[in-house]
């Protein structure tokens, strides 16, 4: 499982890397270390609004739910969503089969387990250029979005740097996003995004063990002014 993204990228050049700007600009912040242990948003497309860049708040709850991100996540943690809880419980079913988004991301943080100790690494594309991840996400009752990073078997790559799970980020190409969002793809198109190979150049930054302790995370993308609600 992934529980720290990053997203270091300024509001600009994520702009122009996807060609699409954000919905409430003013509230982007860049944080290099994401922890979705924190009540904390992240830059999304969704289905909905394709042609904008929306923030979610980074643990999906059902669709309406009306109490407060940590009762939900304090019974169960939904940060990751695997391919088959997508098929076995309704609720995920519905918001995968609805409500499928992209996670913006210039990277994700893995850990591998070596001779005893653990060790971490930072995960990103060799050009430095932000990415996407396959995510689904679902509406609040008060208007806010909330979302899940869907995460598979890792591959061979990741296999080398992430150890602790089998599981990491589904990464979505630019050139697919749009099949991702399309309303009308089926079951099996989109399974075939997700598992067909992906011809990523990535690179692997092995981290200091005080990596994480001499960085705090920011929380100034706690939560946004505004919900997502339709102009």
């Amino acid at each position: 499982m992934i529980y720290k993204l990053s997203n270091d990228a300024g509001k600009e050049e994520i702009e122009q890397e996807f060609g699409i700007p954000f919905r409430y600009p003013n509230l982007y912040t860049p944080n290099p270390i994401i922890n979705g242990f924190h009540e904390i948003n992240l830059s999304v497309v969704t289905m909905e609004e394709p042609n904008r860049i929306s923030l979610a708040i980074w643990g999906l709850m059902p669709q309406d739910f009306k109490e407060d991100w940590h009762i939900f996540q304090d019974n169960a943690n939904t940060l990751n969503v695997k391919v088959s809880e997508l098929e076995d419980i309704d609720w995920m079913q519905e918001s995968f089969e609805q409500r499928r988004c992209l996670i913006i991301v210039t990277g994700f943080y893995t850990h591998l387990l070596e001779n005893g100790n653990t060790c971490s690494f930072y995960i990103h594309q060799a050009n430095n250029k932000p990415f996407y991840l396959a995510g689904t996400y679902n509406t609040l009752n008060d208007g806010f979005l909330c979302t899940a990073l869907m995460v598979d078997k890792t591959d061979t790559f990741l296999t080398k740097y992430h150890n602790i799970s089998n599981l990491c980020p589904v990464i979505i190409p630019k050139a697919m996003a749009m099949e991702w969002l399309n309303q009308k793809a089926t079951r099996s198109e989109l399974e075939e995004i997700i598992q067909k190979p992906k011809d990523w150049k990535l690179k692997a930054k092995r981290l200091s063990n005080e990596f994480f302790l001499n960085h705090i995370t920011s929380d100034t993308q706690h939560l946004p002014l505004i919900a997502n609600s339709q102009d």
